[in-house]
């Protein structure tokens, strides 16, 4: 777990973290894994101020104002700048694997209770071993809450108006009908879209938000099962909305990222701009990406963890 936070740590983007308290014990498995979880970082930062020499060492001051304060935009101190960042760090973990039940404040208060020197609530070895159970069970968790709620939120769209299910589970409606002939599992497809999870209607990718709104083409091969099977029963020139269930879309891993969750239903709306034949082409993994190309990226994020070490 350590790797993955470091390679978060490396690559996320700023985000908010909380003012707020300090507690004297921790009452609950959240407050636990959210303590656990700075303690962790904070040994990460005692490491880091110990490689610094004297005239660059950390101001813990200013490293905890940042963390807490990063939204105003200054541009101060560097342990302000540190502050900001794991900041971000946090908030992107956080964000990534649903974990929305822990407590900022306490995480800012393991960091800064590990860097003072002061007497931790738990200690570090045993808050690990807590944090690697608690995470692998929030996933179990949430794995099985949402495979529950997916179901439920496919079927209830077969009561549409126009809606149609196809054998393997995909239920699509016609917005507009196109033309002419359809895509196979082999073409390059030209599409317009918006993907939304389906439990809650947020959008996580779209061509108008990502593209500029241009159409973009990728190779049916390619990419999720409900994608590839949906659009092959399109023609040029239509528009038609897909719900698509997990088994069908990024299953119980969910999506690089953390956008979307273990097992969650998607809505997609597709507009198909136009295709053309890609010939008999290797087929990759669900998301696009060769096993050179996975392999490359993951010595990106091995290099990342060691530089953070």
């Amino acid at each position: 777990m350590k790797k993955v936070l470091v390679g978060i740590f490396v690559v996320a983007s700023l985000v908010a973290c909380n003012k707020g308290k300090t507690v004297e014990k921790l009452d609950n498995d959240d407050q636990k894994a959210s303590y656990a979880f700075g303690t962790g970082l904070g040994e990460g930062v005692k490491q880091m101020s110990a490689r610094l020499v004297e005239s660059d060492s950390i101001d813990y001051a200013q490293l905890e104002k940042g963390l807490k304060d990063y939204l105003n935009g200054s541009t101060g101190r560097e342990s302000y700048s540190i502050g900001q960042q794991m900041g971000q760090q946090i908030e992107t973990v956080i964000n990534q694997q649903q974990l929305d039940q822990l407590d900022k404040d306490i995480i800012v208060q393991g960091i800064m209770d590990v860097v003072r020197h002061k007497k931790l609530l738990i200690t570090q070895e045993a808050g690990m071993g807590f944090l690697d159970t608690y995470a692998q069970n929030h996933m179990k968790n949430m794995s099985k809450k949402n495979i529950e709620e997916s179901k439920k939120l496919v079927e209830a769209k077969k009561a549409n108006k126009g809606a149609k299910a196809t054998a393997s589970g995909l239920v699509y409606e016609v917005v507009k009908e196109g033309t002419g002939e359809k895509p196979n599992a082999n073409s390059i497809v030209k599409v317009k879209y918006t993907g939304k999870l389906l439990a809650n209607g947020k959008v996580f990718d779209s061509t108008e938000k990502n593209n500029k709104g241009e159409a973009v083409e990728f190779p049916l091969n390619a990419v999720i099962p409900g994608w590839s099977e949906g659009l092959q029963l399109m023609s040029k020139g239509g528009t038609y909305k897909f719900y698509i269930p997990a088994e069908l879309g990024y299953g119980e891993n969910g999506a690089p990222g953390g956008q979307i969750g273990p097992n969650q239903a998607l809505e997609f709306e597709v507009e198909l701009v136009d295709f053309k034949d890609g010939g008999a082409q290797q087929q990759q993994p669900q998301g696009g990406l060769t096993e050179e190309q996975m392999a490359e990226l993951q010595k990106q994020f091995e290099a990342q963890a060691q530089q953070g070490k």
